[in-house]
């Protein structure tokens, strides 16, 4: 594991950051400018999507973990994450409407039965865990936006599907009365002073088996948001963007296309988020769809292994859904306990890993990976683009603030490999070490 402490980085022309399995957060000698060399990179020119920003997940069992800390080393902990000027610098945070597989157990804000008027709607209990986490960051940065996304309604709203796995009672007073629950939820976080940007309809729709969870098709997804959450939320005047997902499966027609191909459907739907399984179906909609905004919602597939190896998966992945559109990209675990486990029984990748025995947290590979990204790229930046060998491991970002243009690149192999970018009207030439995640500035 990697140190809990980090030095803040100034962003300045000619910054090399480097970070390997041996040492996090190391200062390199600035690129070579090269005349001979064969070029396997470069800027082609292009100016891509405007980025909005990075940003984690909040969860019962990751307040839990917090808690079992002194209450300096707690501070330290949040600031890791949340701070900008040595810290990982988010401007997004993920929370469930319910339980997700990272709560304590599974629960709903309203466990009836048939309470279709919702009088027993009741969200006190994200009170004491939920709502202390996102108030760290709300009340430090400033136009901190918040994603709120359900696994699944109420148990008494579902029934069994054939196949495996529940889905919503198809029957228009069960529909409204969901959509009555969901407007509720954002309703009672506004009495709390905190604002649901974002709802993301369901997570993963497709999934048979998630604890807790509900099957959606596309169809459906599509009549409940056209005919019955759109409209609520209209009613009541809620500000909060609907967005389809969070999508897992790869395929593209359902429920991508499905949704995305209905006119009145779109009249309530913002963009469309994808989990990492189904990132695949993220350049098929930017191809079809240009104009819709799209978010990646979950970059952790880690097993609790919390590996260097595992951190350059989820770089690559980071990538390669830059390269496919997204303008927010989340880490959906930030903080977790040792030798944890969720609710499906399985151990989870996190950003801060605490251990309660010892009443002690470390920053992982994860971490950094992602900090490479998020530490000198503002929020409104805007995306360039690459062409070269290298283009599927490197991402460029312009900062408009200062110009700046901030390129983040791995090697995630064993030796040592020299990158050539052509930058204008010279060759930066950079040796990057061996399984290595490298930030410069140019």
């Amino acid at each position: 594991m990697c140190p809990a402490i980090l030095p803040p980085m100034e962003r300045s022309s000619g910054l090399w950051i480097a970070s390997t399995p041996h040492r996090a957060w190391g200062i390199r000698r600035r690129p070579i400018v090269s005349r001979r060399s064969d070029v396997n990179l470069q800027l082609d020119g292009n100016v891509y999507q405007l980025w909005e920003g990075f940003g984690g997940g909040v969860s019962e069992m990751g307040w839990e973990a917090l808690t079992s800390l002194r209450g300096s080393e707690r501070v330290r902990a949040l600031l890791a994450l949340f701070n900008h000027e040595d810290g990982l610098g988010l401007h997004y945070g993920l929370l469930p409407v319910g339980a997700s597989n990272t709560a304590l157990d599974v629960y709903t804000h309203d466990d009836g039965p048939s309470d279709l008027r919702m009088k027993k709607f009741d969200a006190a209990r994200d009170g004491t865990r939920l709502i202390p986490f996102i108030r760290t960051p709300l009340d430090r940065i400033r136009y901190f936006k918040t994603v709120a996304c359900p696994w699944s309604p109420p148990e008494w709203m579902k029934e069994p599907a054939r196949g495996g796995g529940t889905q919503l009672i198809w029957d228009p007073a069960i529909l409204q009365a969901y959509a009555v629950y969901l407007s509720k939820f954002v309703e009672e976080y506004r009495r709390e002073g905190i604002v649901i940007n974002h709802l993301l309809v369901q997570n993963e729709p497709g999934s048979a088996d998630r604890v807790p969870g509900c099957r959606w098709t596309g169809a459906r997804l599509r009549d409940f948001i056209r005919d019955y959450l759109g409209p609520r939320f209209v009613q009541r005047r809620l500000t909060t963007k609907l967005w389809l997902g969070a999508i897992e499966s790869e395929s593209y027609e359902d429920p991508a296309l499905t949704v995305l191909s209905d006119r009145l459907a779109m009249n309530f739907v913002a963009g469309v988020a994808c989990r990492r399984r189904g990132r695949g179906t993220l350049a098929r909609i930017r191809r079809a769809f240009p104009e819709v905004p799209l978010m990646l919602a979950d970059i952790n597939e880690g097993d609790g292994g919390n590996t260097w190896g595992q951190a350059h998966q989820t770089f690559g992945a980071m990538v390669r859904a830059i390269a496919d559109g997204i303008s927010v990209c989340l880490y959906d675990n930030m903080v977790f306990p040792v030798a944890g486990r969720d609710l499906e029984g399985r151990g989870r990748n996190s950003m801060v890993l605490v251990d309660p025995a010892s009443q002690a947290f470390t920053l992982t590979p994860d971490y950094h990976a992602f900090r490479h990204f998020s530490c000198l790229t503002d929020r409104h930046s805007v995306r360039l683009g690459l062409v070269g060998e290298w283009a599927d491991r490197a991402a460029v970002f312009f900062n408009e603030s200062d110009e700046s243009r901030v390129l983040v690149v791995q090697n995630p192999e064993l030796e040592q490999r020299r990158v050539v970018l052509a930058d204008r009207d010279r060759l930066l030439a950079m040796d990057l070490q061996p399984q290595s995640f490298n930030t410069l500035v140019l």
